[in-house]
């Protein structure tokens, strides 16, 4: 299958690795593409189980690889899925040695998108959402060469400092640590869990769509520009992209978070933020 595709993924602390990931599969006449949201952690410290990594972003990047070994030559399917989450599972109480309390446990936004070809200018969508990933869909002309960058303004660097347990106290650290023992029994939310029953959880979307098109997946930390801080309508996010291509509107989002003292009670000053274009002319 013929795409061009371009992503983008940036965390927020100069330390720490992003735990958001991106990627896709391209095979003969589909396309198997991801974002995948690895949860704020909820520790005293970011680093509990791996030196270098959060749990969260290893849950992260270990959906990836399960993403790239078990769907490189077949379609997504949700049981596939349950069976290499208990892989997982079991991997990570081998790494943790001590058994982590089930709040410390990691979890995972994520949107999977199946894309294939059934015509030369008809193509299928199905979706697999995971909690708060997106997925936007755009059937305008292609405006730009994807292989053209685009100039971008430099952007002041600004750095949050990590605080224990995502900045969140009293009360409002202690539902969230309530809701995350709820998540990983799966009694709560549609996130990804090492709990291979929340590969169930997804919900589904079919679509079929003509070309040209524009599709584009990412974590709740992009769709802040039009779902918190109300930019730009999520319309108009897809014309920037198509327009100038994902990094310009990472650059939105980030311009905004560091030049405006605003912004909604309860949540980050900013948080990871990952995204994945894919354009079929």
């Amino acid at each position: 299958m013929r795409a061009n595709v371009e992503w983008v993924s940036q965390g927020i602390y100069e330390s720490i690795p992003t735990e958001d990931v991106v990627g896709c599969l391209t095979r003969k006449n589909s396309l198997l593409a991801w974002a995948i949201d690895g949860a704020s952690t909820l520790t005293e410290s970011p680093f509990t189980t791996y030196e270098d990594v959060s749990d969260a972003g290893w849950l992260a990047r270990a959906l990836a690889d399960l993403l790239k070994a078990k769907f490189r030559e077949r379609p997504f399917d949700m049981m596939e899925l349950h069976r290499g989450l208990q892989i997982l599972r079991e991997q990570y109480l081998i790494d943790a040695r001590e058994t982590p309390s089930l709040s410390a446990w990691p979890v995972a936004a994520a949107i999977i998108l199946e894309i294939n070809q059934t015509s030369p200018r008809q193509l299928q969508l199905h979706s697999y959402s995971y909690a708060d990933c997106f997925a936007l869909v755009s059937q305008k002309k292609a405006y730009r060469d994807m292989n053209v960058a685009w100039p971008l303004p430099q952007l002041p660097l600004d750095y949050d400092p990590w605080k224990p347990f995502s900045g969140f106290q009293g009360q409002t650290l202690e539902q969230l640590l309530q809701r995350r023992c709820r998540q990983q029994a799966n009694e709560c939310g549609t996130a990804l869990t090492l709990n291979p029953d929340s590969a169930r959880n997804a919900v589904e979307e079919h679509r079929t769509i003509h070309t040209p098109a524009h599709i584009v997946l990412g974590s709740d930390g992009l769709s802040r520009i039009w779902d918190t801080y109300q930019i730009m309508t999520s319309e108009e996010a897809l014309d920037v992209v198509t327009e100038r291509g994902l990094p310009s509107l990472m650059r939105v989002l980030r311009t905004f978070e560091a030049t405006t003292s605003t912004r909604p009670n309860g949540i980050k000053q900013r948080d990871d933020a990952c995204g994945i274009h894919i354009s079929f002319a």
